[in-house]
């Protein structure tokens, strides 16, 4: 239960979108590289069979999450180095 708090932290962090939450919580809960695979296969295949305009709609928001990364690491870098001391 711990780790899917902490999932749950980081994607409410890193995105307000429910197809990437749902996405990125699948993808950090998956046990092997195996799923985590499937997981993004079927994400792709299945967006790039959307309407265009959704398909850009989800680039958009995908380009708004990478540029969130930078401010989530260092986030998530004080929370670590906070505990350590």
């Amino acid at each position: 239960m711990n780790r899917y708090i902490i999932v749950q932290d980081i994607v409410t962090r890193l995105t307000d979108d429910p197809v990437f939450r749902t996405f990125f919580t699948l993808y950090l809960m998956a046990e092997t590289d195996v799923e985590r695979e499937t997981l993004d296969t079927r994400f792709w295949r299945d967006a790039s069979e959307l309407e265009l305009e959704k398909q850009n709609l989800l680039r958009a928001e995908l380009s708004r999450t990478f540029l969130r990364l930078p401010i989530l690491i260092d986030q998530l870098h004080s929370r670590v180095a906070v505990s350590v001391l």
